[in-house]
């Protein structure tokens, strides 16, 4: 019987609970759950991969029991969800499912198979008719800027504010701590903070992806961990390249792998070449998609070829490929993805958002007319000016962009009025 000290106190939040057994066999997720009122729990069967196990998770939100253990009285009753593939959705927002580390090994595959969908939104270009995903990615995240003081401490305050604004536009979800977030040069403890901080104002129907990645696998299943205690609904796993030599197909199949084993929260890959001098193997993309927690990716590199093959390859799986930058949004949506992680979102949300929708109507010229003016401000604010030149632009549509962390040196006042005529020319200053 595990120890009943590695278990989580309860929540004080209201709500029911669940003893729950879960079942995978053949790409298919379906549990069931009875009602206990409290005390020791029951063990029940649990199906994955052709064998039986006999655990039992007992589920309350944001609390989680292995089976045998000391539960105390709270109200619950019997639930049952229906199979992935069908309309109706349970309503339980995925942020419930973060818990603490030192739940036993045992559990982790029942964890990854156990997925709860989020509010739906509409039909998606990359999903096959008659087929829904387990949580749903379709619409534009906002990789966030996080927002330094002039002493370039992270300012919370103008991260709040900057948040309030954003409230107003229609996106899916966030991305914190992103390349745009200037992730690499936050301390472990910030990371964790910033997350705390944006799901603390966030709505809980949007959902909050959070940047998990590290050089080791170790590394990065105690960062996803924590960020999803945090309030992650998802873990942004970007692909280790430090060692980029050794990172063959193999290698990064194990990590993933890994990390989706023993993630409490649904895993995206990362693909972000221009910053990892690596591009994520296709074979490994496939291989990876028919993981039961890996549920999509996000693909910065920009080769259409590349999107619509993994969305091709991929459309048996449960598994959703996001355009990872503005400049190529139209062109991925042609193609299947379902959405975007788009730095200029963090300027631009409303435009993009449109452009979205345009999509999902099949309104394409409308789409077309309005993604060319998009090219150009994207380009200023990635691969020409960078972070400095995204936060510079912030400033210019009522958000705080603040400086960037050294060795990011702001723009010079050249660099600044070309980025402005940039955004004058398209007709968004």
């Amino acid at each position: 019987m595990p120890d009943p000290s590695l278990a989580l106190q309860p929540s004080p939040v209201g709500g029911r609970g669940i003893a729950a057994r879960v079942g995978k066999q053949k790409g298919k997720h379906n549990w069931s759950g009875q009602s206990s009122p409290g005390g020791v729990l029951s063990s029940c069967s649990q199906l994955l991969k052709g064998e039986e196990h006999p655990e039992l998770i007992w589920y309350h939100p944001h609390v989680i029991y292995t089976a045998g253990l000391q539960v105390p009285h709270m109200p619950c009753q019997t639930l049952t969800a229906p199979r992935r593939g069908r309309q109706h959705r349970q309503q339980q927002h995925p942020a419930t499912m973060a818990f603490s580390s030192r739940l036993t090994s045992s559990l982790r595959p029942a964890l990854a198979a156990l997925q709860w969908a989020a509010p739906r939104q509409c039909r998606g270009l990359s999903t096959p008719q008659g087929s829904e995903p387990s949580l749903d990615l379709r619409g534009i995240f906002p990789p966030l800027a996080t927002p330094f003081s002039p002493s370039q401490e992270v300012d919370y305050a103008q991260l709040e504010g900057n948040l309030r604004r954003y409230a107003s536009i229609p996106f899916r979800g966030l991305v914190v701590l992103g390349s745009n977030g200037e992730y690499p040069y936050l301390a472990p403890h910030e990371r964790v903070e910033v997350v705390s901080c944006v799901r603390q104002a966030l709505p809980r129907d949007r959902l909050l992806l959070a940047g998990s990645g590290c050089e080791s696998t170790q590394a990065t299943i105690e960062l996803t961990v924590s960020m999803a205690e945090a309030g992650a609904d998802v873990a942004l796993v970007v692909t280790p390249c430090y060692y980029r030599g050794a990172m063959t197909t193999a290698a990064l199949v194990h990590h993933y792998t890994e990390v989706g084993n023993a993630s409490p929260i649904p895993v995206v890959l990362y693909n972000v070449p221009a910053n990892t001098g690596l591009d994520l193997p296709m074979d490994a993309v496939i291989t990876l998609a028919q993981h039961p927690n890996i549920i999509g990716i996000k693909d910065s590199g920009g080769d259409i070829t590349r999107m619509g093959l993994m969305v091709h390859k991929t459309r048996q799986e449960d598994f959703q490929v996001l355009a990872g930058s503005a400049g190529f949004l139209l062109a991925s949506y042609a193609v299947g993805a379902a959405g975007g992680v788009c730095a200029l979102a963090n300027v631009l949300g409303d435009p993009l958002c449109q452009l979205d929708h345009l999509c999902r109507e099949g309104r394409w010229q409308e789409a077309r007319d309005l993604q060319h003016r998009l090219i150009e401000p994207n380009t200023a604010v990635t691969r020409q000016f960078g972070i400095p030149g995204l936060k510079k632009a912030m400033e210019w549509f009522g958000y705080y962009g603040g400086p960037c962390r050294a060795p990011l040196a702001p723009l010079s006042p050249a660099q600044a009025e070309e980025l402005k005529s940039t955004f004058s020319a398209n007709g968004w200053l």
